[in-house]
């Protein structure tokens, strides 16, 4: 409860201390950025921390944290004292959003409290690997975080993420094994708060009533943090016995047998009963991120993952893109604020704003800084959100600009090139020492062959948001009339939702494919294509109507996009180290949720602002949209209830944070292995363990930061792209534990600059217990209890 309370208060701390600086970045917000100014209190404390880390300027330590936060509230509170009658007037006028988002916040927040005392453990899939580079992170000092897994190198990954979390961790002393879970329910508080503040912001941007922003804004945080796919329909279906052997054959949700998920649970078959009110099969949650795995009665032509925010979150997998879900909120509600600034405000949007800034009160040059902070923060998190954001952030500067220079193309260039660039230079410039190390393992860009998604499938995954905003879409585009451009127009409009096509056409032949599949695929995109080129069309419009900066034009623009990384993996995938278009899917659909997770709380809203001017037929289709949605909504809430209580025990079992409690109360002399660790090996220091991956695999390493010699080696060949960093490595440790020869175990010990060697029960199940008993002849015994023993390498000198 201690820890709780802590974290609570430290993120609060940072949350209060940066609202100010949010209050005079974010003018054009109605909430001036309070519901995003806890994850930029966070982005910008770490941010500070670990470039003075990497630079060699100060440690990164409590003390150096404390102080960061400090500074960043010692020039808010200053700003907020030389104008504390107006940020009173702000609190009184703005009390009611302020105080619904942060009980959104609080809920969240302690609702996943709650279902991660119940299932704490950080066992399965790659959690070892998170805890891993968040240990790793929390205990570095100066420089780069060291690999947990091959000693002497740094972290080849990106790793914010978790040195953001590792911030928290420091400032409130919790230890990575408590604060891993602190930080799997602190992401989706913040994702449920930045989106109910930026639809609530983009509502009242159309001078909406503050009752129906509040509505819409809790409509995106629920579609966001509390939704799934309509996989879990299909589970109640089939624990109740619903469904004919026709009908599950037809749904074709099976288990590709490469998937590393077949070892937990069967595909999607014949019906089986129940006996609770959700499935009882074991994994059968883990079926909904599996939907798009096709087989065609022959062979397998697919193997997809399509995971969803609640999804990640009740899983507990700490990944980069679960972490940037804050920061991607962070970002639209910086794009927002730059859209509803005046065009006049930045010198024709040129580099001269950056030293001739024409309008006090919008700031120009800070809000590039942070444009640029906070793409270079999501980027530095997950890359994959890079050329995303990027493009979103690229498309509102074009529109920006083509609404102020009345739609000249020099103008539209002039405006919009000098402004992407100095945005995606500072990204990259300020995280630079990052980027100097980076290693990317993408090799271009491939055509998608046969291997597309059934359109059933597609629906399972997204119908819920496709009844939302394609209506809106459609809506706004009926309300639009014929310009005398309307021919250019639609001409920009069906290059966006075609260009994609167009592309992968020209990939496809060059590869040797058939025209007859470049007609089959031309249909099979076609819906969504069109969508695309009507949403563009509609901004466009918008924009020559004097509209651009009204919710619904970024209504629009979300929805666009979402819809195109939807459609995007039918057509090309990213070349990566697996070769398929699995890890295309994964990311782009995981970004489309939370775009359109935005766009479906304003199309809420939407509907609700023009429903009662509606009348005949229209009104009645109207109704009929809302039924759909409300429908489609309450099946996409079963999963989440039946997922958790079946995956998590919940109220089952002793509640606890600890993430390793498992192996307290399994194998209790390596939890004090860990203690000891975590008390008393110096900084610098490497620990040997035996070599595996997943499961127990670098047990010692991961629970405390301190490297290992190797460990992972699949997932290091992924990070790394290459074996030779480590191609000995696995080799030489099998002979220090195996050899009774104790001058080479001393050589390859010393090879390595191995400080402490650990023997416990996977030492001895991998290498035997033969070669294990020479240690104490010329090693110190640090620590020794029930089997478990370190030893310590004798003063070298």
């Amino acid at each position: 409860m201690l820890d709780v309370l802590l974290w609570l208060i430290a993120i609060e701390v940072i949350g209060l201390a940066a609202f100010p600086l949010c209050y005079y970045l974010f003018p054009m917000l109605r909430d001036r950025g309070f519901s995003v100014s806890k994850p930029f209190g966070l982005l910008l404390v770490a941010y500070l921390s670990w470039i003075l880390s990497v630079l060699n300027v100060l440690p990164s330590r409590q003390l150096t944290v404390a102080g960061l936060v400090v500074v960043v509230g010692g020039l808010s509170g200053w700003f907020l004292w030389t104008r504390r009658q107006e940020f009173l007037d702000f609190a009184n006028r703005e009390r009611t959003a302020i105080l619904v988002g942060e009980a959104l916040f609080l809920v969240t927040f302690l609702g996943w409290v709650l279902y991660r005392a119940y299932d704490p453990a950080i066992d399965h899939t790659e959690q070892p690997m998170d805890m891993a580079f968040l240990s790793a992170s929390i205990v570095s000092d100066l420089g780069a975080p060291q690999d947990p897994w091959l000693s002497g190198e740094s972290v080849s990954y990106y790793y914010f993420g978790y040195w953001t979390m590792g911030v928290l961790s420091k400032l409130t002393s919790i230890s990575s094994n408590v604060s891993y879970n602190l930080a799997m329910a602190l992401i989706p508080a913040l994702g449920a708060m930045g989106i109910f503040g930026l639809v609530y912001n983009m509502v009242r941007g159309e001078a909406g009533r503050l009752r129906l922003a509040l509505v819409a804004g809790i409509v995106a945080a629920v579609l966001l943090v509390a939704t799934a796919n309509l996989e879990g329909v299909l589970e109640f279906m089939r624990a109740n016995g619903m469904g004919s052997t026709a009908f599950w054959n037809w749904t074709e949700i099976k288990l590709h047998p490469t998937d590393p998920a077949s070892e937990y649970m069967s595909g999607l078959g014949q019906s089986a009963l129940s006996q609770s009110w959700h499935p009882d099969e074991h994994w059968w949650w883990f079926r909904a991120t599996r939907v798009i795995d096709t087989f065609d009665g022959a062979r397998w032509i697919d193997l997809t993952i399509q995971e969803f925010p609640f999804f990640s979150f009740m899983l507990g997998d700490l990944h980069p893109h679960v972490m940037s879900i804050p920061l991607m909120t962070l970002f639209l509600a910086v794009c927002w604020n730059f859209l509803r600034s005046p065009a006049h405000a930045w010198g024709g949007l040129s580099l001269s704003m950056l030293i001739r800034p024409r309008e006090v009160t919008v700031r120009p040059y800070a809000t590039v800084l942070v444009l640029g902070l906070s793409l270079g923060g999501l980027a530095f998190t997950n890359m994959w959100d890079l050329p995303v954001f990027w493009a979103v952030f690229v498309g509102i500067a074009a529109l920006k600009s083509y609404s102020a220079g009345g739609g000249s193309f020099w103008t539209l260039m002039k405006g919009t090139v000098p402004i992407a660039l100095v945005v995606i230079g500072l990204a990259l410039l300020l995280f630079l020492p990052y980027y100097l190390a980076f290693a990317t393992q993408v090799s271009g860009m491939g055509a998608v062959g046969e291997a597309t998604t059934s359109p059933h499938h597609l629906l399972i995954v997204w119908a819920l948001f496709l009844i939302a905003v394609t209506p809106f879409i459609l809506s706004v585009f009926w309300q639009t009339t014929v310009r005398e451009d309307w021919a250019r127009l639609s001409l920009i409009s069906l290059a966006v939702g075609f260009l994609p096509y167009v592309v992968w056409a020209f990939l496809y032949l060059e590869g040797g494919g058939t025209s007859a599949e470049v007609l089959r695929r031309l249909f099979h995109v076609l819906p969504f294509a069109l969508l695309i080129g009507i949403a563009t069309y509609s901004a466009l419009w918008l924009v020559k109507e004097g509209e651009s900066t009204t919710g619904k034009f970024f209504a629009l623009v979300l929805s666009g996009l979402g819809l195109l990384l939807i459609m995007g993996p039918e057509l090309l995938f990213v070349k990566d180290f697996f070769g398929t278009r699995m890890n295309t899917v994964f990311k782009l659909y995981y970004q489309a949720w939370i775009l359109l997770a935005a766009a479906s709380g304003f199309a809420v809203y939407y509907w609700a602002s023009i429903r009662q001017s509606l009348s005949g037929w229209s009104r009645w289709m109207s109704t009929l949209w809302a039924g759909g949605f409300i429908l489609l909504l309450a099946g996409s809430l079963y999963y989440p209830p039946a997922a958790a209580f079946s995956k998590g025990g919940l109220f089952d079992g002793e509640a606890t944070l600890d993430g390793l409690a498992f192996v307290a109360s399994s194998r209790p002399a390596e939890y004090e292995a860990i203690e000891f660790v975590k008390s008393n090996v110096e900084d610098g220091s490497t620990i040997l363990e035996a070599v595996g991956e997943w499961s127990d695999a670098g047990l010692i390493s991961r629970s405390t930061g301190v490297p290992t010699v190797f460990n992972w080696p699949g997932h290091e060949l992924q990070w790394r792209g290459s074996s030779d960093p480590f191609a000995e490595r696995e080799q030489d440790i099998a002979t220090i534990y195996e050899t009774l020869d104790i001058e080479l175990a001393r050589n390859l010990l010393a090879k390595y600059n191995v400080d402490y060697v650990y023997v416990g029960p996977r030492e001895n199940g991998r290498y035997g217990s033969e070669g294990l008993g020479k240690f104490p002849e010329f090693m110190d015994t640090a620590f020794s209890e029930d089997g478990v023993a370190i030893y310590k390498i004798k003063d070298r000198s």
